[in-house]
């Protein structure tokens, strides 16, 4: 297979694949050209090691499906929708597992850059804040802080109860801690 011919897909899904059999530490690089037969020069086009890999794949750019969209949308309340849509990083960061996630904690803890980083994505940047400006207008968010700094506050709590999840070993419901935090942090209506 041709540098060309590997795709970035095909790379990540394999590796993705054995690092959750072998584990990320014992996975090599030729490992994985061997698996999906490319070589080193097509794994090192897309990638330049392991860590971005697995940063890549965690990346925002393209984990928001159809579906998370119209779940998004199936809900009135501007709340509940910007509570959704943060709902989706925490869904996408866990949903390879405590030791993937731990993974890519270790790779953020390096690179000083944090899991959630609003500007990695439209939807983190500025939609959410614009449901929660929405949802303030609309006297469904009691929290007198500013759109911009409630989101900030809500990265870093799911960040904090994703790596807490993580160090549990997976022990508890990790949405529900989550949205549990949020409605506290944005001082929601009950309904």
């Amino acid at each position: 297979m041709s540098t060309r011919g590997a795709t970035k897909e095909a790379i990540l899904s394999k590796s993705i694949e054995l690092f959750n059999k072998y584990g990320f530490e014992q996975v090599t690089i030729n490992q994985i050209c061997k698996e999906i037969n490319v070589t080193k020069t097509a794994f090192y086009y897309h990638f330049k090691s392991k860590d971005e890999l697995i940063s890549d794949f965690f990346s925002f750019d393209n984990m928001v499906s159809n579906d998370d969209l119209l779940d998004i949308l199936s809900v009135t309340d501007f709340a509940d929708q910007a509570m959704k849509a943060m709902e989706i990083f925490v869904k996408h960061i866990v949903r390879l597992g405590v030791e993937m996630t731990k993974e890519n904690y270790r790779i953020h803890l390096r690179s000083h850059v944090p899991p959630l980083d609003k500007s990695q994505s439209a939807l983190l940047g500025s939609v959410i804040p614009t449901l929660i400006q929405r949802a303030k207008d609309a006297g469904q968010v009691k929290n007198p802080a500013n759109a911009e700094d409630l989101l900030e506050s809500m990265c870093n709590i799911a960040s904090g109860v994703i790596l807490n999840w993580a160090i549990m070993g997976g022990s508890f419901d990790v949405l529900a801690e989550t949205r549990k935090r949020f409605e506290i942090l944005l001082v929601v209506n009950e309904k």
